[in-house]
């Protein structure tokens, strides 16, 4: 299976770990580089898409390809900001900025999965990127925070969708036709796929871990939350948990020292003692979750 990962967070923690240090330096140094940023520059101007792909590379440990992300890609927000306005008036200018990462996909059409990683924020980019992706996974933990992130996307993802389909209509009636990417009209497409929660703090009763009190409270309010996410999306909400992330606070340094994942850890790496016994863990649940990934896609 061929996989890319796009790595549109300005911070570029995805980039950090998929490559050594001195390789993406080089590649951030380089001038000849075309970065995330450097594809919307053509837009911007006024020019249409470019032809030319953002530059490729490969993480060895990974076996993934992957587009760098670049620090300046948070500058093109006021630009996707302006050009959501034009957009929701139906202007095709404002289309095309908006659409520019669902245009990029489309070139990416020779993989067989490409992943997105994003920043932790519902601004302009972060709207662009979901309008261009078929789906979208939510890692969550239990707490106060993620109880909130979820209320914030479901009103975002709700206020989008009604703007989204009356600037679809504005422009049909303006231009007298739809806009499309390679002649797919663009509309909203988005799926939930599921979640992924941080493993919380438990006890055990007749076998069975329940959460401790501090947490249940929050787990109920979650459950709620999560129930009116798979309503707006019309999923099911049972099988929505693709699955559970333990606390792997001895071996995710390692994994980021490396640039490896987890379950691809060795004696090389640093592993030592019991710590194989997590990498050993680690492979088990995060296969798991690749399953139950590859199965919602696939529906």
């Amino acid at each position: 299976m061929s996989v890319l990962v796009l790595d549109a967070d300005p911070q570029c923690n995805a980039s950090a770990y998929l490559l050594e240090e001195t390789q993406l330096e080089a590649i951030l140094r380089d001038g000849e580089h075309k970065s995330l940023d450097s594809f919307y520059e053509p837009i911007r101007k006024g020019q249409g898409y470019p032809q030319e792909l953002p530059t490729i590379v490969t993480s060895v440990r990974f076996g993934v390809d992957l587009i760098v992300g670049d620090p300046k890609l948070s500058i093109r927000e006021d630009l996707l900001a302006t050009d959501w306005a034009a957009t929701r008036n139906g202007e095709p200018r404002g289309f095309q900025t908006t659409f520019a990462i669902k245009y990029l996909l489309s070139r990416l059409n020779n993989y067989d999965l490409v992943f997105i990683d994003m920043g932790p924020s519902l601004g302009a980019l972060n709207r662009s990127v979901l309008l261009g992706a078929d789906s979208f996974i939510m890692p969550l933990s239990v707490d106060i925070f993620s109880l909130m992130a979820i209320d914030n996307i479901l009103k975002s993802f709700t206020s989008w969708k009604v703007s989204l389909t009356d600037a679809i209509r504005k422009h049909a009636e303006t231009e007298g036709e739809n806009f499309t990417i390679k002649d797919h009209p663009v509309g909203w497409e988005l799926e939930f796929i599921g979640y992924v929660m941080q493993q919380y703090k438990a006890k055990v009763v007749s076998g069975e871990r329940v959460p401790v009190a501090a947490f249940e409270r929050i787990i109920n309010e979650q459950t709620n939350e999560l129930r009116q996410m798979c309503e707006f999306f019309n999923c099911d909400y049972e099988s929505a948990k693709i699955g559970e992330v333990p606390t792997l606070s001895s071996v995710v340094p390692l994994s980021q020292q490396a640039h490896a994942p987890i379950f691809d850890l060795g004696a090389k790496d640093g592993i030592v003692g019991s710590q194989y016994t997590r990498v050993s863990e680690a492979t088990h649940f995060f296969g798991n979750i690749a399953e139950r990934f590859l199965r919602r896609i696939s529906k």
